[in-house]
Parts: structure tokens; C-alpha cells; sequence
């Protein structure tokens, strides 16, 4: 679970801030232009970062001093401490420390070429890094735990368009139809007839596709609707929930931006419920203040 998220000239931050989002249900409330969707932002390039070792996090848009990065996060019971400072070519501080019994726990620390390591394993990584790239890039094996929450553990979503794809991908291997019973209770919970669907892969030529239909009662007849007949909130509510099951069940993090230009808020209340005492986490951005009964973080 993420802790807290510290940033200084990153994006449209100029000067140092931090978020607090200690609970599994956050809530990013600001208008447009107020900075929501470039935090999250921030977080897709640093997991991007890390994952493809390289260096294009967008330093703050008036000036090219470097940049500051810190994520605390709780994995396994153990608090951790990342963070970094940086700009095109060079990492002139990184560093990662964990908390036993509240006593922080140095693992590595980097100032520009010099590390300090409580592990001589990782003294040899250090040799093969170049100045302008992580060291946790380099150190994913020995620190995967560290690692795989930072770039597999956190799902962040720009555009929840973006999830029908992949949904349709983990609907269609749903053959023990461990998804459906979840997916049907949370449509009867929003007030949606849909008594069942189904997924079919095809074959387009090289690519594969996806034939969608969904069954409705109604007045106790059922009928069969296409998936590009359904209304557009049915579509992406289909695209969700595969994640919001996935995240609460195997303690990930899930992150939507704009969630209300997409969905009302009977919709969104039920995404809220299902993280309630769940082991994942949901932050989710929103355009207006919606007073959600959740910890919310304003951004003016």
C-alpha cells in the first residue's frame, strides 16, 4: 500500500509536496489544471523508469534544475522508503530504506558516484551502473520485492478506456468462471439486469478479437444484447471490475484518473465498497468534490 508520495519539480510541481494517501480508499479531487492527473503521471514514469531503464521523467516545465522524487509504501508488513533526485545526465541522490520496529534501516544510498550498501551483493551492481540510471533498474533481482511493487504491484489507469482490451484478454481465460459470480453480484448491486455474459476469442487474421454478448431480464424475459449495444458506463463497468477484483484480492494498488468523467456516483460508491477491508488499495482522481465518505486529498 502506498504511504505517502513526496515530489519537487516534476510536471507541473515546482516546489516540494507532499500526499498522504495512508489508506486504502484516496480520493484526488481537483479541478482541471490543479495537478491530479500529472501525480499519477508521475507515478507511471517512475514504474516506467525503472522497468525500461531509462531516464525521461519530465523534470518541472520552467526550468531544468532536477528533479526529487520519494514513495513510502507498505509490502508484507514492511515499511519501505524510495526516492531519488535527477535530471537528464545524472542521479545525484537515491536511496532505499526499510523500517524493523520503527527504526529505519539503510539498504543502499547513492550520492552521485558513492554508495553505501548493508549488503555486499549489491556492491557489485553499482559498478555496472551509469551515472543517469536507478540502481534499483540494476538491482531488481536481489531487491525484487522493492521492485515489484514499484513497477507491477501499482496499476495506474489514464484512461479507463484503456482497461477493455486487456479485460476482455483475462475474461476470455476465465474458464473456471471465477470472475462471473463477482461480476454479476456487483451489476445486481448497481441496479443492472445483466444475468450473465459471455466472452469469445476469434481469430482476425493475426490479430485476435473478442465477440462480447451480455444477457438481460426483464419483466422475467431474457434477452441477449450485443456488447457495442450496451450503454457506455456497462462497457467500462465490464472493463473494471476484472481489476478491482484482482487488486483487492492480491493486495495491489489500483489508480484511475478522471473516474467521474466516466462513471456517476452510485457507480463509484460501489467501486468504494469493494475496497472496504480489502487488501488493496484504490486511488481514484475525481473533477468535483463528490463527499465521498473517504480519505480525499485536494489539489487547488
Amino acid at each position: 500500500m502506498i504511504l505517502e508520495v513526496e515530489v519537487e519539480n516534476l510536471f507541473s510541481f515546482k516546489d516540494k509536496i507532499t500526499f498522504d494517501m495512508d489508506s486504502n480508499i484516496v480520493n484526488i479531487n481537483g479541478g482541471f489544471n490543479s495537478g491530479k492527473t500529472n501525480l499519477l503521471k508521475i507515478l507511471n514514469s517512475v514504474s516506467l523508469i525503472l522497468k525500461n531503464n531509462n531516464n525521461y521523467l519530465n523534470t518541472f516545465m520552467y526550468n531544468d534544475k532536477p528533479s526529487s522524487f520519494k514513495i513510502t509504501f507498505l509490502k508484507n508488513n514492511t515499511k519501505y522508503i524510495y526516492g531519488f533526485t535527477i535530471n537528464k545526465k545524472q542521479v545525484s541522490k537515491e536511496y532505499l530504506y526499510y523500517y524493523d520496529f520503527e527504526e529505519e534501516n539503510i539498504i543502499f544510498e547513492r550520492v552521485n558516484k558513492s554508495y553505501t550498501f548493508n549488503d555486499k551483493r549489491l556492491k557489485k551492481l553499482s559498478k555496472l551502473v551509469l551515472d543517469n540510471r536507478l540502481f534499483l533498474s540494476y538491482a531488481k533481482d536481489d531487491l525484487n520485492e522493492v521492485y515489484t511493487f514499484l513497477t507491477s504491484t501499482i496499476g495506474i489507469c489514464l484512461d479507463v478506456k484503456s482497461l477493455i482490451e486487456p479485460s476482455f484478454n483475462l475474461y476470455s481465460r476465465d474458464t473456471n468462471n471465477k470472475l462471473k459470480p463477482y461480476v454479476l453480484d456487483f451489476y445486481k448491486k448497481i441496479n443492472v439486469n445483466i444475468i450473465d455474459y459471455n466472452v469469445k476469442s476469434i481469430m482476425l487474421g493475426k490479430e485476435v478479437g473478442y465477440t462480447t454478448k451480455f444477457k438481460h431480464n426483464l419483466n422475467n424475459k431474457s434477452y441477449i444484447i450485443d456488447y457495442g449495444d450496451e450503454s457506455s458506463s456497462n462497457r467500462l463497468v465490464f472493463a473494471i471490475i476484472p481489476f478491482i477484483l484482482k487488486a483487492s484480492e492480491e493486495e495491489k494498488a489500483l489508480i484511475i484518473d478522471d473516474i467521474d468523467s466516466f462513471l456517476d456516483n452510485r457507480i463509484i460508491e460501489e467501486i468504494i465498497n469493494a475496497f472496504d477491508n480489502s487488501k488493496g488499495q484504490l486511488i481514484f482522481s475525481t473533477h468535483t468534490n463528490n463527499n465521498f465518505n473517504i480519505k480525499t486529498i485536494t489539489l487547488l
